[in-house]
């Protein structure tokens, strides 16, 4: 992403002069308030059988040789016999415990996408504590109803903040149940299996949608509230009395913030120190209940993490119910160890926070000559870096934009231009063909309008056409840059603020692709 970050870098720069390194920074999360994890309060029925060849999202629950396990994040292959332990451990599942019966052969996807309004539930699980951190797939009760939490979550009522997976509330209602429970105490029963059919590959529940928001476009530099002029010409607050969310994308199902820049723990944006950003933005949108992914680098700025406590008190400063991801936007800059540095603490936040994804947004071509050229040696160096980890809960986010002159060497080229949507799904077929790297691992993010590179258009059917093969092949994200572009303008090369697409409206791209998406 290039020209579409560049309003703001002047005044990083700026910043970045009166900037000094600072020491590293105390784990505060390691403070946090214990996690409660899910035990067998009685010998539940047996979920359904795992399957080595099926993928499970995180909380999704198998049984195995009479023992149930649930996934801590999205697995694939990872057998629960020999890759389990308990939350934090870094393992992809934990035990639940004996479980008695059959309840199928494990053929479904395997990803919970369950609506959660089933009947009864069994036993009540122990009670909702609000000072307590839950994880995915943890159960608590409320008034005689079980819920499960859909990922990391503290201090949201699940009697008020609950949905059907997908919903983006934290807690999903699982039914009626019977029986007490302690206030507090105990550990509550599992989750139930996953009822087959809902959520999986080929559905688009759990497929992570989500615009970059460039947060210094219409920022409120005395406040430090992001804003955007998108909807309405004039900046209005992004969440909150009067905003984007509230009054005119209601179904907004996420966003990317872009970017924080330096190194973690000392990050800032566009010049805005990280906990001043944080401050006035992170309790907004958990309010909201807009799930957020926080972004990093991009291609006027780099993000390195020399520190497991920097990259802890990273993680802990824009930790809400909300916060689902990390995305490192790789494009210059970076040594092979600041990559080594930022997959290490990729994996040392995964298990801190086992729900959470990490993203790696990286250049690509699109190239149909048969070569299946796409990454760059950047990028080269960043896959490579992730297969030799143990990093599991990560994606590979293509920026399908910019190919450059139209030629097979680059994209799927039509009419004497580079396809957009087309090419975006070639850089897919190379991915995977060079690094193995599966459907479900990557991520797609376009360049809305006219990009940089003025004669590739990113159009409305693009949108269509990418968003129907994503669905249907169960890639794990689509995102485009940016929020703040999407609206018409007359001019013909990029911006920063419009898509020089004067036909199109504003928000038209955004309501796309979440009406593809049936959301």
């Amino acid at each position: 992403m290039r020209l579409k970050k560049s309003v703001v870098w002047l005044r990083t720069a700026l910043n970045a002069i009166g900037t000094t390194a600072g020491g590293a920074m105390a784990m505060s999360l390691m403070t946090m308030a214990p996690v409660q994890t899910a035990h067998a309060q009685s010998t539940p029925a047996c979920a359904a059988a795992w399957s080595s060849s099926t993928a499970y999202n995180g909380g999704a629950v198998v049984s195995e040789n009479g023992i149930n396990y649930v996934a801590n994040w999205w697995t694939q292959g990872n057998d629960p016999a020999t890759s389990n332990g308990v939350t934090g451990s870094g393992q992809p599942w934990t035990s639940q415990g004996a479980c008695g019966g059959s309840s199928g052969s494990g053929s479904g996807s395997g990803t919970g996408g369950g609506t959660g309004t089933g009947g009864s539930s069994g036993s009540c699980a122990a009670a909702w504590v609000s000072s307590t951190a839950y994880n995915g797939g943890a159960v608590v009760s409320e008034n005689g109803i079980n819920y499960t939490a859909n990922w990391w979550t503290q201090g949201n009522d699940p009697a008020t903040n609950s949905g059907p997976s997908g919903s983006g509330k934290p807690w999903t209602s699982d039914g009626s149940c019977t029986g007490g429970s302690s206030s507090g105490g105990g550990t509550p029963p599992p989750p139930p299996p996953p009822p087959t059919g809902g959520g999986g590959p080929g559905t688009g529940a759990n497929l992570l949608y989500s615009p970059y928001k460039d947060v210094t476009v219409n920022l409120n530099w005395n406040t430090n509230v992001m804003q955007t002029a998108t909807a309405t010409g004039s900046a209005i607050p992004v969440v909150g009395t009067g905003s984007l969310k509230s009054n005119y994308v209601t179904n907004l199902s996420a966003l990317t913030l872009a970017f924080a820049t330096g190194e973690c723990g000392s990050e800032n944006w566009g010049g805005v120190p990280g906990a001043t950003f944080a401050s006035a933005n992170i309790s907004g949108l958990s309010s909201a209940s807009l799930p957020y992914v926080v972004g990093t680098g991009g291609a006027a700025g780099t993000f390195t993490c020399g520190s497991t406590a920097g990259f802890a008190s990273f993680l802990s400063r824009y930790m809400s119910s909300q916060m689902v991801g990390v995305d490192f936007d790789i494009e210059g800059g970076q040594s092979q160890a600041d990559i080594n540095n930022l997959v290490a603490a990729a994996v040392y936040g995964q298990g801190l926070y086992p729900n959470l994804r990490f993203s790696f947004t990286l250049a690509t071509l699109a190239s149909s000559d048969g070569s299946y050229g796409g990454l760059n040696s950047l990028g080269d160096t960043v896959v490579k870096a992730i297969k030799a980890s143990s990093l599991t809960n990560y994606t590979i986010n293509l920026m399908v934009m910019d190919f450059g002159s139209p030629g097979a060497t680059v994209c799927v080229v039509s009419n004497g231009k580079c396809d957009m949507g087309q090419s975006a799904i070639q850089a897919v077929a190379n991915l995977q063909h060079t690094y193995g790297i599966p459907a479900s691992k990557i991520e797609l993010t376009p360049m809305i309008g006219v990009n940089d590179a003025s004669d590739e258009n990113f159009s409305i059917a693009n949108t269509d056409t990418i968003t129907s093969y994503a669905v249907s092949n169960g890639l794990a994200g689509l995102h485009f840059w940016s929020l703040d572009r999407d609206n018409p303008c007359s001019q013909t090369t990029a911006s920063s603020t419009c898509n020089s697409v004067p036909s199109t409206t504003p928000l038209q791209y955004t309501k796309r692709f979440l009406s593809d998406l049936g959301r």
